[in-house]
């Protein structure tokens, strides 16, 4: 197989996988209808189901850094796959007991998964880290599309069998599992315990100012996602807007992530900041709108709401496979990353829900999240000013490492 050949389907490889972060989480919503009347669940039972594995990849996000000096983050990353197929096929197949904890045992490969991919990107691409970073983050919302999209046609494609319909993504995750065992994805040094250097004295994101600027950041802008992501709609149909309608500008929303996701680390190569403040202005002001004027142009504000929480995305995850002195080191500052980062975002919805109780409205809530997403510019300016004063010799050991595995 020839480099250029090779280096394709490690970058398949890498894709594949992110696209196999999300279907497990986002397959649920769209028929949880039918999974809650089948096995007799309250509804927040049933919203349990959507809720662990988000809540898994913070809590295990750190178990990628241990797992990956252990084994290596390429076998690691198998392992994850080979998890993740099992216990999506398993989930639906028995009762409310096998169905939780296959779930939680979803969450854990998605939060391994999730946090090795930076480490992975940087290790194979660290010529390309910003724009295979954006492509990535692409597959991972593509992901989450495709499984809220389709998991109710895949129903009624198969008998109106809702079982059925959830254990079918685990094909997906087969495939990915064959694709990363033949093109073997994360290169030499990467399959190997403790792929490169360590930083002399043991490098510790926790004392790092740095990561933690990163992290707040990381945090901070899933916080901006996923309030919305729970609360956009219900805020237009409290106007009178049809939940057929509502869930339109949702869709709007999602889709236009692609998009910016797809562009924006190509866009922060030299110099993350700039991206980094015109992506969360445009998310902060389209929140705003959205609490002041939400019907003066609901379509614009979903659609560039969506444009800036993408890029933004994608930037956080772009800082995260940065930040760290050596790839080896990558798995730590993207497991506190997400560890903490996803166990704050956690409390938006929660924040807004519970502000709307108080107040009677969407209103404050929104604006509540514009003065949020102000802190976060701070940190995001942080985090992208850490990244840049260690450019030049994050490229130097990531030169270094990779002759070492030549």
């Amino acid at each position: 197989m020839t480099g250029r050949l090779r280096t394709a389907g490690w970058l398949a490889a890498v894709l594949l996988a992110a696209l196999n972060m999300r279907p497990a989480i986002a397959s649920v919503p769209p028929i949880v209808d039918a999974v809650r009347d089948a096995l007799g669940l309250s509804s927040s039972a049933a919203g349990v189901l959507t809720s662990v594995p988000v809540v898994c990849m913070g809590l295990f996000a750190p178990a990628a850094a241990w797992a990956a000096a252990r084994w290596g983050t390429g076998r690691t990353m198998a392992l994850a796959l080979a998890l993740l197929a099992v216990a999506t096929t398993v989930r639906p197949l028995a009762g409310v007991g096998v169905l939780y904890t296959a779930t939680v045992l979803a969450g854990v490969a998605i939060a391994v998964g999730g946090a090795l991919m930076p480490a992975l990107v940087r290790s194979r691409f660290p010529d390309r880290v910003g724009p295979v970073t954006g492509l990535y983050t692409t597959a991972l919302i593509s992901g989450a599309l495709i499984g809220a999209g389709g998991t109710e046609p895949l129903r009624a494609w198969l008998g109106d069998s809702w079982r059925a319909a959830l254990a079918i993504w685990a094909l997906l995750a087969v495939l990915a599992l064959v694709l990363w065992l033949v093109v073997r994805p994360a290169g030499p040094g990467a399959l190997s315990p403790a792929a490169g250097p360590a930083v002399a004295g043991g490098w510790s994101p926790w004392r790092d100012r740095g990561a933690w600027m990163v992290t707040l950041y990381m945090g901070g802008q899933s916080l901006l996602y996923y309030a919305p992501l729970a609360w956009l709609a219900a805020r237009y149909t409290e106007l009178g807007w049809s939940a057929a309608r509502a869930g339109g500008l949702l869709a709007l929303f999602s889709a236009t992530q692609v998009v910016s996701a797809l562009v924006a680390p190509a866009l922060a190569r030299r110099d993350p900041r700039p991206a980094i403040v015109v992506s969360l202005l445009v998310a902060v002001a389209c929140l705003g709108l959205i609490g002041v004027a939400p019907l003066a142009a609901p379509e614009l504000w979903a659609a560039l709401l969506g444009v800036g929480v993408g890029a933004n995305f994608s930037l956080a995850l772009t800082v995260v496979g940065q930040i760290a002195p050596t790839p080896a080191d990558t798995p730590r500052a993207s497991g506190m990353a997400f560890f903490v980062g996803y166990l704050l975002a956690a409390a938006g919805p929660v924040a807004v829900g519970f502000l709307h109780d108080l107040t009677g409205g969407f209103r404050a809530p929104f604006l509540a999240l514009v003065g949020f997403g102000v802190a976060v510019l701070a940190f995001g300016w942080a985090a992208g000013s850490a990244v840049k004063e260690r450019s030049v010799p994050i490229a130097f050991r990531i030169g270094t490492d990779r002759s070492q595995h030549a």
